[in-house]
């Protein structure tokens, strides 16, 4: 499994895609921290309210401002699920790798946890560079240093991993479909699907598999400890599920 998180490592780092996607990140974060405005897709009323009556952005409100943003990355971290197994299934070269000698489930876990790695450093530098604009700009702290590198630690893992989720769907799609193009579109159309149903019909449960506002809203601190549990330990259970559906398919597939 080491072995093969070295070869996708070595594979993306000489991928002229991820760079792009680094770049736009850090573009993003600095256009919405610079502009003082508020991008993304699902962004809430309840959410936005942290920033309505701000009227002189410091820091703070900054990395705030970026965690409300970020459901866009969702679409532009989508690179990263076709770099490192979604061109690789699609042209069925994972066959080499399975031949070489790691087991399927191995293969399985080594594809998520680097997708999961990438994605919380990508992330981390989409904050980072909200705080190197604001200091650029001769913004305000607006609090301890220590407290916004523990708010952008948080907010990175929870926005990370919640991504991650949707992406542990989007690779069980993928072997059940064998198609990157399919995989894709579920992993832009699932989370607005399930935000326009979560709006429209008063099934409560609903909003915890709401995946990306979820991890707004645990970001901006929108939830009760208690609920936060529930919404994390609903997502583990999906992505324990997910996990265990991909081995159980790759390892009933043909080569």
């Amino acid at each position: 499994m080491l072995n093969q998180l070295r070869a996708d490592n070595f594979r993306l780092r000489h991928t002229l895609g991820i760079y792009l996607t680094l770049l736009f990140t850090i573009v993003y974060s600095a256009f919405i921290t610079g502009k003082s405005i508020v991008g993304g897709i699902l962004v809430t009323d309840d959410s936005m309210d942290k920033l309505d009556s701000v009227k002189i952005w410091t820091i703070k409100d900054g990395i705030n401002a970026s965690t409300l943003s970020s459901s866009l990355l969702l679409y532009v971290l989508i690179s990263i699920f076709v770099i490192i197994i979604g061109t690789e299934f699609s042209q069925k070269t994972y066959k080499n790798t399975l031949v070489s000698g790691i087991t399927r489930t191995q293969f399985v876990l080594a594809k998520y946890v680097l997708m999961l790695l990438s994605i919380f450093v990508l992330i981390i530098t989409y904050f980072l560079t909200s705080v190197v604009m604001g200091m650029i700009l001769s913004r305000t702290t607006g609090s301890s240093w220590s407290e916004l590198m523990s708010i952008i630690l948080k907010d990175s893992l929870v926005i990370a991993f919640f991504i991650s989720v949707i992406f542990g769907l989007g690779i069980l799609i993928l072997f059940l479909t064998s198609s990157i193009v399919f995989s894709s579109i579920f992993i832009v159309v699932c989370p607005i699907f399930v935000t326009v149903l979560n709006n429209l019909v008063d099934w409560s449960w609903l909003k915890y598999i709401d995946f990306f506002r979820a991890a707004v809203k645990i970001s901006l601190r929108l939830v009760s400890t208690q609920q936060i549990w529930i919404y994390i330990l609903t997502s583990m259970v999906v992505l324990i599920i997910t996990i265990f559906c991909s081995v159980y398919v790759i390892n009933n597939k043909e080569l």
